[in-house]
């Protein structure tokens, strides 16, 4: 059987081997990308539909919140998983590297904000909105509208390989942030009882919270197009 002699390539290679190996390669970096934007993209859609239900009142949303934190949370686990794979067993290097980190490092975000859904579903059991002063009532959805708008926007900016973004973000995160101190002072004004100020100010919090993770994919994304990392906020 013929080999192949020192400084020669093997036969595989010298026939598009190198080739098919690099298109493998990007396919599975492609696969875990598709996957951590699956876990995004189910908390994106489903923000709007559990904090409608949050607000109307509406028990039924404790068991989407539930079934969307534990779906997010095995899509994170799966692209950590096959992330640290790719990491010990391909060595990436460059852009593919940044991209890999990336990725690393936002299905935390990912994970906490179908944690923070979950949590928003759970405050139907302690506060029901619909009882809530106009004022009141408004500033909140305000808050959840923003927000809701900045995690949209930061899931795009990923997708969209848009590095430019994380700076407009930032303006309309720190919206939400002045929506959440508006919401906590209204909610102390009006002289509510303790327990109501206390779960508003927890959905503030928790609003305020997926507006940052949406931050945090723009933030990244500038990381894996141009290799520079971004401060905001305050």
């Amino acid at each position: 059987m013929a080999g192949t002699g020192r400084g020669e390539l093997p036969p595989t290679l010298l026939h598009g081997g190198l080739g098919e190996l690099r298109g493998e390669y990007a396919a599975r970096l492609d696969d875990i990308d598709d996957e951590l934007m699956g876990a995004a993209l189910l908390v994106a859609e489903a923000m709007p539909r559990i904090t409608r239900a949050f607000l109307a009142a509406d028990r039924a949303v404790l068991d989407e919140a539930s079934a969307l934190s534990a779906d997010v949370r095995e899509r994170c686990r799966q692209v950590e998983e096959q992330g640290f794979v790719m990491l010990a067993r391909e060595a990436p290097v460059s852009g593919d590297l940044r991209r890999l980190v990336a990725m690393l490092r936002l299905v935390h975000d990912a994970e906490r904000s179908g944690r923070l859904m979950r949590h928003v579903a759970e405050g139907v059991e302690r506060l029901d909105a619909r009882l809530l002063p106009p004022p009141l009532r408004q500033q909140l959805e305000e808050l959840a509208t923003r927000s809701i708008e900045v995690y949209h926007r930061g899931v795009d900016a990923w997708r969209q390989r848009d590095a430019l973004a994380v700076h407009e973000l930032d303006r309309l995160d720190s919206d939400v942030d002045k929506l959440r101190i508006g919401l906590i002072s209204l909610a102390q004004q009006r002289h509510g009882a303790p327990s109501e100020v206390m779960v508003l100010g927890l959905l503030g919090r928790y609003f305020e919270r997926l507006a940052d993770h949406g931050v945090a994919f723009a933030q990244h994304v500038t990381f894996v197009v141009t290799g520079e990392r971004v401060d905001v906020g305050p």
